[in-house]
């Protein structure tokens, strides 16, 4: 746990130069788990117009405002359960199906150290915490040589078997983009993901607002660091942001740079440690499944 929280000290102290507001746009609370810290950061370093930026900026003030009022248990959970749940809700058009076995596990972690380095945070979090949990399958005896199959199984195993099956058509469609998108790709596809799933906790937050009235605390606490001047645009400079940077290249040189350094603190990381999506997963089998 010690782990964790120093990484996302650590990432939520980056200072991206990529815009000039960003070293102080920043999360500010420690209610807010690692998986968004996560999100957070990289989507601030994927980001390549000012329009996204702002689009960022309104979305995470909605957020903040709407979450501060609630117990910081709830706010964890929330954006927590919330980047886990969408990701593996994410709905994909094709995805091709493997034999799970030994020598996926092995084909993944083979393409990971040579993918690992252009990958943002975000991205890394994905993979390793999938890794990690076919990891676990395998010490656990559940994944082997041979392609995995429920029905070798029997008794109490069968019944973790048959969740584990439940459990791959989650990752399943993930396996299939790791494998099969280069590093920069699979960046703008969790990219596309993390959009989504700020819209969706901004949407929760709404809710939560308005009808979880018993949740709420006394004192309000800001979660993110907004710079008054992204509040106060005026909207003629909305114009000249629909037109584009100008200096692009030397933005894109100076973003790679800081997550260059959020990566190699993630190099540091054991595989293993980066899995916590396994228990929030198996509840989300158990509940769609009843």
């Amino acid at each position: 746990m010690i782990y964790k929280i120093l990484l996302l000290n650590f990432l939520l102290l980056i200072q991206s130069p990529a815009f000039g507001f960003d070293k102080d746009f920043k999360i500010e609370s420690d209610r807010v788990p690692t998986e968004f810290g996560l999100l957070f950061e990289s989507l601030k370093f994927e980001i390549k117009t000012d329009k996204e930026k702002f689009k960022m900026v309104g979305l995470i003030q909605e957020i903040g405002e709407n979450l501060g009022i609630l117990e910081k248990e709830h706010i964890f959970f929330l954006l927590k359960s919330e980047v886990i749940k969408n990701l593996l809700e994410f709905k994909f058009e094709k995805v091709r199906q493997f034999d799970v076995s030994t020598l996926l596990i092995e084909r993944l972690e083979q393409d990971f150290s040579k993918k690992e380095k252009y990958l943002n945070p975000f991205s890394q979090w994905i993979w390793r915490s999938i890794i990690a949990e076919l990891n676990y399958r395998r010490k656990s005896g559940f994944i082997s040589n041979n392609s995995f199959n429920p029905s070798q199984f029997q008794g109490t195993k069968r019944a973790e078997a048959l969740r584990l099956e439940r459990y791959l058509k989650y990752i399943m469609p993930w396996i299939d983009k790791m494998d099969s998108l280069s590093a920069s790709q699979f960046n703008q596809f969790s990219k596309e993901v993390s959009w989504l799933i700020l819209e969706r906790i901004n949407d929760r937050s709404i809710f939560f607002k308005r009808y979880a009235s018993t949740l709420v605390t006394d004192t309000k606490v800001r979660l993110f660091n907004i710079p008054q001047k992204l509040l106060d645009i005026h909207p003629e400079d909305f114009k000249k942001i629909q037109k584009g940077d100008s200096n692009e290249p030397d933005l894109q040189e100076k973003s790679q740079k800081a997550k260059s350094e959020a990566e190699t603190s993630l190099e540091k990381i054991n595989v293993d440690d980066m899995s916590p999506m396994a228990e929030e997963i198996i509840k989300t089998i158990d509940n769609a499944s009843q």
